[in-house]
């Protein structure tokens, strides 16, 4: 779980991150700020699960930055303060904050609130994960799931002929799609897809869907195919850019080494040569982009096999390798070991 702690007095963030049990909730201080527009900003880049922010700050105060994180409803909010106020608190309730803390914190009310937050969103992640599941096989979930994900590259590089040849592969649950019933379940399912990686790579777009009519799944993907068009189309980068930011491509990196993506995939995206892109990735980061992939995939990988009981398969799959032996492979000349031998000394 990803922290950030918004207050404008340094010494108080301190005490705060002196008192939390890091460790023990596999918590992550991933930023912090000393007022409220900042730790907005930092909020829209880092994705952070929990938010702890102070009430009384100049500026934007706390009452404001409860108010913008309504767009944000998978955040949990803790609220600090040195002031027992009936609007603070109201406020607090209104946005659904876990705890509303009173300043000086103490060490068990502050990792309760903390613990609360985790409970909260393991509970939501677990619903999304039972409903959003088509398939009772684990052959045939697995297989879709690459599915979706060849679909969301697609998106991600903007190539309608791919994206459009993916959701055709669709047709080959036709067996296990014996219902009108369950073809409507992964109509939902394909567009609740694309809304949340539109929702994940922060693009501000309203997905409105025609109430669909259909007999069989072949007709359901010949309606929906349209759908996902206008998105592309929509969405689509300017292709007359002047300037490219290096950061701009390490964040795209950050939020899609999950994929399959590579140095082509990279490139083609924002419509430079790749000769152009590793010649300032490098320059930059003292690495390759091919390079940075790979690192960012397994230290996921590694991380996925000392803290989980994911078979190695589905850490492969999950981390963007759909060859379980290449996954091997690329592991065992990263670390020098084995995942096996790896999650023994880990």
């Amino acid at each position: 779980m990803r922290l950030v702690i918004i207050d404008d007095e340094m010494w108080s963030r301190e005490v705060v991150k002196k008192l939390i049990h890091f460790e023990k909730f596999n918590l992550e201080l991933v930023g912090e700020a000393d007022n409220g527009l900042d730790g907005l900003k930092l909020i829209e880049n880092l994705k952070p699960d929990i938010v702890i922010t102070d009430m009384k700050m100049p500026g934007l105060d706390g009452l404001q930055v409860l108010k913008k994180l309504s767009k944000y409803p998978h955040i949990k909010t803790i609220v600090m303060s040195g002031f027992d106020d009936y609007d603070y608190l109201r406020q607090a309730i209104h946005s659904k904050a876990i705890e509303y803390l009173l300043k000086p914190i103490k060490e068990e009310d502050v990792n309760a609130a903390i613990e609360r937050c985790i409970n909260e969103l393991s509970l939501v992640n677990e619903k999304v994960l039972t409903s959003n599941r088509i398939f009772t096989d684990e052959h045939d979930h697995l297989d879709y799931l690459s599915i979706i994900k060849r679909l969301q590259l697609a998106i991600i590089k903007k190539n309608s002929n791919k994206m459009n040849e993916v959701l055709s592969e669709v047709s080959t649950f036709k067996k296990q799609l014996s219902s009108t019933e369950l073809i409507k379940k992964l109509k939902d399912n394909l567009l609740d897809q694309l809304q949340q990686y539109l929702h994940q790579q922060n693009i501000d777009y309203s997905l409105n869907t025609p109430n669909l009519v259909f007999q069989s799944l072949e007709e359901m993907i010949q309606q929906i195919n349209p759908i996902f068009d206008r998105v592309i189309n929509d969405i689509t980068i300017p292709k007359d850019r002047t300037s490219l930011d290096i950061i701009d491509i390490k964040q795209f990196i950050d939020q899609h080494y999950m994929y399959p993506i590579s140095l082509d995939d990279v490139a083609e995206t924002f419509y430079v040569s790749k000769e152009h892109v590793s010649r300032l990735f490098s320059k930059k980061y003292q690495q390759s982009v091919t390079q940075y992939i790979l690192k960012k995939k397994m230290d996921h990988a590694a991380d996925l096999i000392s803290t989980s009981q994911l078979n190695y398969r589905e850490i492969a799959f999950i981390t963007g390798f759909e060859d379980i032996s290449y996954f091997y492979k690329q592991f065992k000349k990263h670390f020098q070991c084995t995942p096996g031998e790896y999650k023994s000394n880990h």
